[in-house]
């Protein structure tokens, strides 16, 4: 998918594939080691081919080292999805309150949040047993993970991570499906190193995404 050089819409110049992404890797590798946390808002658009125009939703997702992550959805729904090295938890709002779901597959979404949070920690080194990896330069850095399973791929055929030229931050992440339909998440605002108070994580009761974004100093 990254044979050619190609143009996002809106992203200028045409992308160069890179011949040998080792070196950016490994320079991305660095510079995202030193993340100790990073708290992300997103707008996440799902383009489907019986819609003309994509579903929006909007959320947060929140990463803590060394293996803890939070990806809420705010609006138009209410969900939130949390994972650790050891498991996952996921709640629904149902007339005001928070009710914890039962989890049909675990292992596989288990797997998934392992995977979002290895490639935001620079990890890159540990998916490539999983994943071909290739990058593209230009007024952006997008990396592309082509799923090497079968069965992987016939769900998702590649995920592009695109990001500022320097690494310094997210701009979006887009899942290609083979058919074609995708869901682009685009990240408003991103902060790093930040503290997260207690109970953001917990797979019991989570911490009210108010509480959170208080102690970041955002309004709910």
């Amino acid at each position: 998918m990254m044979a050619a050089a190609f143009c996002p819409a809106g992203e200028g110049p045409a992308l160069q594939p890179v011949a040998d992404p080792r070196p950016v890797l490994q320079d991305l590798q660095r510079k995202m080691s030193s993340l100790t946390s990073v708290y992300l808002e997103f707008t996440q658009e799902r383009h489907l081919k019986l819609f003309a125009e994509p579903l929006p939703s909007e959320g947060v997702m929140l990463i803590d080292r060394p293996d803890y992550i939070r990806w809420e959805t705010t609006t138009p729904y209410q969900s939130i999805l949390l994972g650790n090295h050891k498991s996952v938890a996921q709640f629904e709002r149902t007339d005001g309150e928070w009710k914890k779901l039962k989890l049909g597959f675990p292992q596989m979404l288990k797997r998934v949040m392992e995977q979002m949070t290895l490639m935001h920690q620079g990890k890159l080194d540990a998916l490539t047993s999983d994943f071909t990896i290739s990058v593209a330069t230009g007024s952006v850095a997008v990396v592309t993970l082509v799923p090497k399973d079968e069965n992987v791929r016939a769900l998702l055929s590649s995920l592009e991570v695109k990001m500022q030229p320097d690494f310094s931050a997210s701009r979006e992440v887009v899942m290609n499906e083979p058919g074609g339909e995708l869901t682009r998440i685009i990240f408003r605002r991103e902060r790093r190193g930040v503290k997260f108070p207690s109970g953001t994580f917990d797979q019991v009761k989570p911490l009210d995404i108010a509480a959170i974004k208080a102690a970041q100093g955002n309004a709910p």
